[in-house]
């Protein structure tokens, strides 16, 4: 079994219950298992549009089988499932679910459409924070250092968190 770090990230719909769907999803294909979850944390948008709602963001700390370039397929298709399409959207623009893959074990690669770890993961405060409510050895070690030494003043930025139950 392969440690990884999922980012869950939306600001359209209902980004909760989104959340919770998609990772029961997820759980259930048996694509992801072990799961922990971050806490749900409200932030501004990065990037994109500025006249979008805030985002909500969380990860999840996990196992799975599936091999790099697999998982990231699978997260892609549940990403369709709530119905993004990557292909007509706006860059950084709102969503009803982002998936990212932010760290697999100790693999570091670079190929089209895959790069691990998540090439501007150190520059996201919303996927950091998130991840220092987790235990550091359920974190991936390619990504481990960032995490730890990530500043403990964030969480005061986020504005409202909400629980993000695991199944």
């Amino acid at each position: 079994m392969n440690q990884v770090l999922v980012a869950f990230g939306a600001n359209l719909g209902q980004p909760v219950h989104t959340f919770h769907s998609a990772l029961d999803l997820l759980v259930a294909q048996e694509v992801l298992r072990a799961v922990l979850c971050s806490p749900i944390f409200s932030t501004p948008p990065v990037g994109g549009p500025t006249d979008q709602p805030e985002y909500a963001n969380a990860v999840v700390a996990a196992r799975t089988s599936c091999g790099p370039r697999e998982l990231m397929v699978r997260l892609l298709e549940v990403e369709k499932t709530f119905g993004r399409d990557r292909d007509r959207e706006i860059r950084w623009g709102p969503r009803r679910l982002d998936l990212d893959l932010i760290a697999f074990g100790n693999v570091r690669c670079s190929v089209p459409g895959l790069e691990l770890p998540h090439p501007r993961a150190q520059e996201r405060p919303f996927v950091l924070g998130p991840s220092q409510t987790l235990p550091l050895d359920e974190i991936p070690l390619s990504i481990r250092e960032i995490v730890r030494s990530f500043s403990s003043h964030w969480p005061k930025e986020q504005k409202d968190q909400e629980v993000f139950e695991c199944s």
